[in-house]
Parts: C-alpha cells; sequence; structure tokens
C-alpha cells in the first residue's frame, strides 16, 4: 500500500473524470484508465500512482445515469462508492466533483420540475463528501461546448439552486477559505485544457 496522500476524483458517469485524470498525470501515455464514450466504463477502484507524482488518484466509478446499463446495477455502484467513501475518507486531502455543465439545466429541471421531493444528485453527492469534512473544489467540465452568455446563465442557475440545499459555491480564485461553508469551484475544459493550470494549483495548495 503506498503511503501517498490520495486525490479523490467523484462525479456521474461520463463527466470526463478520466480525461482530467489523465491531465494531472506527469506520463499520461502511461495511464491504462480508458476514457470511454458509454456511462460506466470506470468500473474498478484502482489508484492510480506514477513514480513523479507526490500523490495517487482515485478515480471511482461513474454512476447516476442508466441509460445504457441497468437500474440495479446503478445502484450497486453507487452503494460500493458510499461504502468506499465511509471507510476511506480520512485517506483524501482533496476531492474533485466533476460535473458536466451541459446536464446542469436537465438535472435541476428533472428534480425541481418533475421530482420535488428528491434532491438533485449533484448536490447530494457534494453533501455526503462535505460530511466527511474532505475538502472539495467543483470542476464544471465541458466549458467549451458552451457560448459565454449560456455558460454564465447556467453556472448562475446552479448557484442559485445550491443555495436552497445550503450549498454556498463560490468561484475558485474568489474562496477565501476561511469560510468553512464555502465550497469553490472552477470552470473547466478537459479537451481545451482551459483552467488546467488552476486545477493543478488548487490541487497542490492542499497537498501542502
Amino acid at each position: 500500500m503506498s503511503d501517498k496522500p490520495s486525490l479523490l476524483i467523484i462525479g456521474n458517469s461520463n463527466v470526463g473524470k478520466s480525461s482530467i485524470t489523465r491531465l494531472l498525470l506527469p506520463n499520461p501515455r502511461q495511464f491504462k484508465g480508458k476514457i470511454g464514450k458509454s456511462p460506466g466504463s470506470t468500473l474498478l477502484l484502482k489508484p492510480i500512482e506514477q513514480h513523479n507524482l507526490p500523490y495517487r488518484i482515485i478515480d471511482l466509478p461513474g454512476f447516476g445515469y442508466t441509460s445504457h446499463s441497468s437500474r440495479r446495477r446503478g445502484e450497486h455502484i453507487k452503494k460500493q462508492i458510499v461504502r468506499h467513501i465511509e471507510k476511506h475518507s480520512r485517506d483524501y486531502f482533496f476531492g474533485l466533483v466533476v460535473i458536466n455543465i451541459l446536464r446542469i439545466e436537465d438535472e435541476l429541471n428533472k428534480y425541481f420540475i418533475k421530482e420535488k421531493k428528491t434532491i438533485p444528485l449533484s448536490f447530494e453527492l457534494i453533501q455526503f463528501l462535505s460530511e466527511f469534512k474532505i475538502p472539495l473544489l467543483i470542476v464544471l467540465n465541458k466549458i467549451d461546448k458552451l457560448t459565454i452568455f449560456d455558460k454564465d446563465r447556467i453556472i448562475q442557475i446552479f448557484i442559485n439552486h445550491a443555495k436552497e440545499f445550503g450549498l454556498n459555491l463560490v468561484q475558485l480564485n474568489k474562496c477565501s477559505y476561511k469560510d468553512q461553508f464555502e465550497i469553490p469551484f472552477l470552470e473547466f475544459s478537459a479537451l481545451k485544457k482551459s483552467n488546467l493550470k488552476e486545477l493543478k494549483q488548487a490541487i497542490q495548495n492542499h497537498l501542502k
């Protein structure tokens, strides 16, 4: 077992977790993981380590969207993740919650209009991880697919709805870390490598 601290990468299926993992590795060609087109492509809880990487990465299986897999299988994966966090939460110095910005509106419409008694999956995940006091960064991936106007509009909707669940989301560069209830977010594009430097710096700051 490695004595390196662990970085958690978590999120729904097919949001770009494996793509982000590659961008964080000194030698991405050595990474044997697959960047899948279909949900649930990352199935095993396998630590990712490289000699000159000062931490190891745990890229947890994607869950939440079951259009290409059974609901029972999706629930099984979710339970595995919950058990893992409950057992290993103290191993993580930092956690990246990866969200596909293109899905935010659909997710919020589903829960706030059709299923008002439930909690949106992204907010439920953030709340769950916060209970274990894992420092978090919300990575809003795939911003390259939106106009600036739509990006800003969707992010504002996300922030406003998050407040209804007691989540105070603030831009990473405006996060003071003095307020324990603040959770920073970063606009990101794994494809264009937008804000990759800021992401790596945030990880480094928590590693110290």
